[in-house]
């Protein structure tokens, strides 16, 4: 949530800068507060004069209402007396009670939880997540490997991946992707990502995850040879011939909707109708089809109600824009379609107070989105909303220095995707823009030389 702006003096230059601070961290009023924190990104302040970075010193309350949980922190370097951090602390604790329902203002409230170091407090929510002190120093482990990679010459990455291929696991190549995100030089940035790409095939998890990419590709074009075709029976047919695992799991994967009770139903009188040999097969496909399912209706109704708590936190906002940029991570096809689902249910129930605010929060969602594509990628949505092909044309004309590889990019994935739903006529006139994006974006090549 946006703070008020506090002049405090640069710790390096000590020139005064205007900076927003936020001494209260409440995950159920800022659900992407505790992220912020964990990442470093929490009063974090940069000075225009001497370009120092780094986090501010300040006392903090840190409320996660689902886990009951209320901890306090006051630097001890900044040498504030006991009565002043009882008087600071207290406010703001009230500050996080005031904002709870009274049904859910309990006993921890009356006790909050002291910590000594920021560190203490990381460790303290880590710890209610679950996280013990042994996993935390697992992952500074696996950060040290990372550094080890860094210093290690292209050359020496297989017999690095070699040495060390216990722990050159998916923790490692996630906590390396978070640093990579984190690193704002982009040549240190681009160095680090080519080092992991050379390690990647050389592991037993990214072997893994080549192999599924490779089966999920299979199973994607054995679709796609369906065509019109697509029956129960066919895709019944694709799921008994496919030669891994792996291709089972991407194929219930990408036909999830179609795996319904009448699918089973079928799937169930071959098992009756199969001999012993076939009949275990069979029966151990549509357990491991029917586990699959569930683990895929299990992560999407947790998505769901992810996406209906972010969208009662845009709600209460007091500052729309910045939740808006603050929840945009989490902002998915799922989540955009629950929203719009819910304008749908305020307009049929006359709500038109809800229903304002909802549009408002997905006009807003969308013009941000868009401010923040580059500008090829926006000239392609602007291309997407256009029904008449020579005003497209026009457009593209006039737009020749923006028509780049992620424009085309987008209209050619576009056009693919139209084609997996079956929507011919969608493809064919996504198929006809990307040519002459192709065309425009050749000449100016061709006139550039």
């Amino acid at each position: 949530m946006a703070q008020p702006l506090t002049r405090i003096n640069c710790p390096n230059c000590k020139n005064p800068i205007q900076v927003s601070i936020n001494q209260l961290i409440d995950v159920g009023y800022d659900p992407e507060a505790k992220s912020r924190l964990l990442s470093g990104g929490h009063n974090h302040i940069v000075c225009n004069i001497c370009s120092y970075k780094g986090q501010i010193a300040t006392p903090i309350v840190y409320h996660d209402p689902d886990k009951e949980l209320l901890l306090t922190y006051v630097p001890v370097e900044m040498g504030i007396a006991k009565n002043e951090q009882e008087r600071l602390l207290g406010r703001l604790i009230n500050q996080a009670l005031e904002r709870l329902p009274a049904e859910k203002r309990k006993g921890y409230l009356l006790q909050p939880q002291a910590v000594l170091t920021m560190q203490g407090l990381i460790e303290r929510i880590l710890e209610a997540d679950g996280i013990s002190k042994e996993d935390l120093e697992a992952q500074r482990s696996k950060l040290r490997l990372f550094e080890e990679l860094l210093r290690t010459p292209e050359n020496g990455i297989q017999q690095f991946a070699q040495a060390n291929a216990a722990e050159l696991d998916e923790a490692f190549f996630q906590l390396a992707s978070f640093s990579l995100q984190a690193t704002a030089d982009e040549n240190a940035r681009a160095d680090a990502n080519q080092r992991l790409q050379l390690l990647l095939p050389e592991t037993t998890f990214g072997k893994e995850i080549i192999a599924r990419d490779t089966e999920a590709r299979l199973a994607a074009e054995s679709l796609q040879q369906l065509g019109d075709e697509g029956t129960r029976e066919k895709l019944l047919e694709i799921l008994l011939e496919a030669p891994t695992d792996l291709r089972v799991d991407a194929l219930v994967q990408l036909t999830r909707p179609a795996l319904d009770y009448v699918f089973f139903q079928k799937l169930t009188e071959k098992i009756n109708q199969a001999s012993d040999d076939v009949k275990t097969k069979l029966t151990a496909l549509r357990q491991r089809i029917l586990e699959l399912t569930q683990e895929i209706d299990k992560a999407q109704e947790a998505r769901a109600a992810e996406a209906s708590q972010l969208i009662r936190v845009l709600l209460q906002s007091d500052d729309l824009d910045q939740a808006i940029k603050a929840a945009l991570p989490r902002v998915d096809e799922l989540f955009l379609s629950l929203l719009h689902t819910n304008i749908q249910a305020a307009d049929k129930g006359n709500d038109s107070e809800m229903a304002q605010k909802l549009r408002l929060i997905d006009d807003r969602l969308k013009q941000i989105i868009s401010e923040a594509l580059p500008p090829g990628l926006q000239l392609a949505q602007r291309i997407l909303e256009i029904t008449d092909l020579e005003e497209a044309q026009t457009l593209l004309d006039e737009s020749v220095d923006l028509v780049d590889e992620q424009l085309l990019g987008a209209l050619l994935s576009t056009t693919q995707r139209l084609e997996q739903a079956g929507d011919a006529e969608g493809s064919q006139r996504m198929r006809e823009l990307h040519r002459m994006a192709l065309k425009v974006s050749m000449g100016n090549k061709m006139q550039a030389t």
